[in-house]
C-alpha cells in the first residue's frame, strides 16, 4: 500500500542510493554493524498472564542473532545485565561492533549506551519516522513472530525461553535466507547444480513439535 501510494504520486519509496545515503552507510559499515531490539509476549503464569520481555541483536553483516533470556522485568539491572552480555557475546563472536543501533525505546537507558560505549562501540538511536534504519532486526522479530512464536501459547519463562532458543538455532543452522542464495548462515548445504545428489533416504528433522522442519539426505 505503501509502495502505491508514493508511485503514485510520483516518489520513488525505495531505498535512496549513493554518496551520503542510507544505502551508503550500510555497504561501509555492516561488517561492524549491529541493531537491537525488543519483542515481547504474553505467557501463561501462576498469577494469570503476563508481558516477557527479549532483546535481540543482528550483526548485519553475517545477519547472526544473538539472544539472552526473557524477563517479566526489563528494569535498569536488567538492562545493564543485557549490555555486558552483549559485549561480551562481541568478544567471542569473533565479529566486531564498532555501531550498535536501536529505537528510542525508553527502555534502552542511559547505562546500557555507556556499557556498549565503553566497550568501544558508537550507540546511534533511531530517530522517528526512519524505520529503514533499524529495519534488519525488526525484519528478524517479525519473522520469528510468524514463523514461531504465533504458533505458541507460552507457559512460563522457561517455555518461553525454550520456543525462542529453538528458533534461533534452527534460524542460525538450517533456515535458508533469500538475502544469501536461500542458504543457511552456518552449516553444510550442497549446492544442486554442481552435484548430483546421493542415492540416500531423505529424512526430516523437526523442531517446535514439527513447526519447524529441515530436509537432507541420511549419511551413508
Amino acid at each position: 500500500m505503501w509502495r502505491r501510494f508514493c508511485t503514485g504520486r510520483g516518489h520513488d519509496p525505495g531505498l535512496s542510493k549513493g554518496e551520503g545515503s542510507w544505502a551508503e552507510f550500510l555497504e561501509k559499515h555492516a561488517d561492524t554493524l549491529y541493531q537491537c531490539d525488543f519483542f515481547s509476549k504474553k505467557i501463561r503464569t501462576p498469577t494469570g498472564l503476563r508481558q516477557c520481555f527479549v532483546l535481540a541483536s543482528l550483526h548485519v553483516c553475517s545477519r547472526t542473532i544473538f539472544v539472552t533470556k526473557c524477563s517479566r522485568k526489563p528494569d535498569s539491572g536488567w538492562m545493564k545485565e543485557q549490555a555486558e552480555a552483549f559485549v561480551e557475546h562481541i568478544e567471542t563472536s569473533g565479529y566486531k561492533c564498532e555501531k550498535l543501533i536501536h529505537d528510542m525505546d525508553n527502555m534502552f537507558i542511559k547505562e546500557f549506551d555507556s556499557i556498549i560505549e565503553n566497550s568501544g562501540a558508537e550507540v546511534k538511536k533511531v530517530g522517528p519516522r526512519a524505520a529503514n534504519m533499524n529495519a534488519f532486526i525488526e525484519r528478524w522479530v517479525q519473522s520469528h513472530k510468524q514463523e514461531a512464536l504465533d504458533h505458541f501459547i507460552g507457559f512460563g519463562e522457561d517455555h518461553f525461553n525454550y520456543l525462542v532458543s529453538e528458533y534461533v538455532a534452527y534460524y542460525q543452522t538450517v533456515r535458508p535466507h533469500q538475502s544469501l542464495d536461500n542458504k543457511p548462515l552456518t552449516g553444510v548445504w550442497p549446492d544442486p547444480e554442481s552435484a548430483e545428489p546421493p542415492d540416500a533416504e531423505i529424512i526430516c528433522h523437526k523442531r517446535l513439535g514439527g513447526l519447524l522442519k529441515h530436509y537432507e539426505r541420511k549419511a551413508a
